[in-house]
């Protein structure tokens, strides 16, 4: 059985409306510095208040962007 969880804290922590959000998380990643460096294995990111954390997320999460065809498995520990 497949659920989807219903947001919780959906226009707290971030907005709660959908194109404000995908506008939000585009503009952060749009922000970040290209890296050289090769693609990792593991990431860490933060996972405060998009307000608060959503640029180093986003800092976090780009440097994966080269691998994304690549990348068949994701273990997320929270």
């Amino acid at each position: 059985m497949n659920t989807i969880r219903t947001p919780a804290v959906a226009g707290m922590f971030y907005p709660d409306n959908p194109d404000e959000l995908r506008t939000m998380v585009r503009k952060f990643l749009s922000e970040t510095k290209v890296s050289t460096e090769p693609v990792p294995k593991a990431i860490i990111a933060p996972h405060a208040g998009y307000i608060y954390s959503g640029p180093i997320a986003a800092s976090v999460y780009a440097r994966l962007a080269p691998a994304h065809h690549t990348i068949t498995k994701v273990v997320l520990l929270g």
